[in-house]
Formats: C-alpha cells, structure tokens, sequence
C-alpha cells in the first residue's frame, strides 16, 4: 500500500474514532481543542501531499514547479496556523488580532512570489510585449522565447556578440520586473529602428561624390525595409501622438581636426542590423576604392625621423 494510501486510512480512523469520542471529551473544553487541533494538523498534512502531487502531474519546468510548491507550502502553513488560533482563541479581537499578524506573515515571506505573479498577470492584460518581440530591461536583452506567470524567458543577444547576435544563453527574467523597470521594445507596433555606419575621408577627397555613392548604395539595400517603415509610422499616427520621421537614408557630416567624418543613417530590421551594416560597408568600400578622388582618412601616422640630437657637457 502506498503512503498516500496509508495516510488516508489513517486519517478516516482517527476521524471515525473522534466523532465516537467527542461527546466524552466535551466537558473538557481542552481537550477537545487537542483532538480539534490535531485533525487540522492531519488535514493540512494531506492537502500538501495532494497538492504536491498535483503540482509535479501538471507542471513540467523545474523552476517554476519549485516556485509553486513553495508557495502552496507556506499558504497552507499559515492556514493551518491560523485555524490553530482560532481553535484556541475564541474572543473576536484576538482572532482579528491573530489574523492581521498572519496576513502581514504571507505578506512577508510571500512578497517576491507575490510580485512575480502580479508581474505576470500584468503582462499577460496590458501586454507590453509577447512572444517573438526584442526586448531590453536594464542590461538583459533578447527575443522573448516564452511568457509565464512568474517568469519571462529571453533568448540572450549582445554580451560578448557584436550588433545585437544572439549569444546562445537563455535569460530567466522574475516577472516582478514589469512592476519598476523600464521595458525597451524593439518590436512593438514599430519593428524597425535607426542604425548609423560612419566613415572618413581626407580633405583633398571629393566629398560630395562620396555622398551621393554612400546614399545610392545605400537606397539598393534598404529600400524594402523603408517602404514597410513608412506604412507602420503611418499607423502609429492613428494610436500614438508622434512627429512626423524620415525613414529615407541620410548622411550628416562633420569637420574634425584630421578627416571629414561622415555619417550615414538608414532603417533595418533589428534582426538583421549587423548582417545589413556589413553590406553597406563591404559596397561603399567597393565604390570608393574605383574612385580616384575619393580616399579614406586613417588615424595612423608615420615617424619618418627623428631631429638631430646634440650633447653637450
């Protein structure tokens, strides 16, 4: 017989034989309260292995399997607990008493599972994020994998992975960070962003050549990814009060000491921007290397000697 099974016989002899003795035992008000508070003690027992039993049928991941027992465990602790007190404190103000101690007790050694699970139903009404979307929440960053109620799985990217790779870790994020953290969503309503690839020319280079090569490179591989961002703004302006962008390609330049520093700004899918960046420089290098009149500007110098040194005594 198993000890499931052992307990529950237990459990329906020692009920049968207390009814049969109650009535015995009802001029001593205290030992009725024993024989009450030990059948409490009996049915809390059995609600957790029930429970427990349950838990393990139902839920397959070992954290959140974890998670959940605790939980269950220390709620029906504190219920026990509690029924214990009421059996041997009849007067209302000590149970109201007893039962506010309580409250702040689950409260207490309950609040990050607490917060977890607020956490999760917030995100599964509001939701600020689902399954498939990039996300950050502080340092942590990746596509969510998969949303539950006390914890959120990302698919890592960055860390030592150069323009948002994945890492190959998987991040287990407690739910509670929706509460106080601020969510950047990469995908939401608008699924592209703006990337920039800057290069340097020295000043004898023709510039404007430059440009207008940087910008036709440019439009030839990006063009779909403007189209598409075009049409999303424009519904993003039904729902949301935004400026109007421009979403063509663009180059902002600058003077500095040394070179003629170039920026070049573009839209791309989030998860194709190192993949996008790589084309763009491998074709403007392409272009600029069949041009005369155009050279890249280097940081690196050359001593070519030194001055004459004379020592004197």
């Amino acid at each position: 017989m198993s000890v499931n099974r052992w307990v529950m016989t237990i459990f329906l002899i020692l009920s049968i034989s207390s009814i049969a003795y109650i009535n015995y035992l009802f001029q001593y008000p205290d030992l009725i309260k024993v024989l009450y508070s030990v059948i409490t003690l009996l049915i809390a027992y059995i609600a957790n292995i029930f429970t427990e039993n349950l838990i393990k049928r139902q839920i397959h991941e070992t954290r959140e399997r974890y998670t959940i027992r605790k939980a269950v465990s220390t709620i029906i602790s504190i219920l026990f607990f509690g029924a214990i007190l009421a059996i041997w404190f009849q007067e209302t103000t000590t149970l109201v008493l007893a039962f506010g101690l309580l409250s702040a007790g689950i409260a207490i050694a309950l609040q990050d599972v607490l917060k977890n699970l607020t956490g999760g139903i917030i995100i599964i009404l509001t939701s600020p994020f689902k399954a498939g979307d990039r996300i950050q929440v502080e340092n942590d960053a990746g596509d969510v994998l998969d949303i539950k109620l006390f914890s959120t799985t990302l698919m890592e990217i960055r860390e030592w992975v150069e323009a948002d790779q994945y890492s190959g870790r998987l991040l287990l994020i407690p739910n509670s960070f929706i509460l106080n953290k601020t969510v950047k969503n990469y995908s939401k309503d608008f699924s592209f962003i703006w990337d920039e690839i800057h290069f340097m020319l020295t000043y004898d280079s023709n510039w404007k050549k430059a440009q207008e090569i940087a910008i036709k490179t440019t439009h030839e591989i990006t063009n779909a990814f403007e189209i598409s961002a075009k049409n999303e703004l424009r519904n993003m302006e039904e729902k949301y009060l935004i400026h109007p962008s421009d979403v063509d390609e663009n180059i902002y330049t600058k003077i500095t000491d040394n070179w003629i520093d170039m920026r070049l700004r573009y839209v791309v899918d989030p998860r194709q921007r190192r993949k996008v960046s790589n084309s763009l420089y491998e074709k403007i290098l392409e272009a600029f290397n069949q041009e005369k009149d155009i050279k890249i500007a280097s940081a690196t110098f050359e001593i070519v000697g030194f001055p004459p040194v004379r020592i004197e005594k």
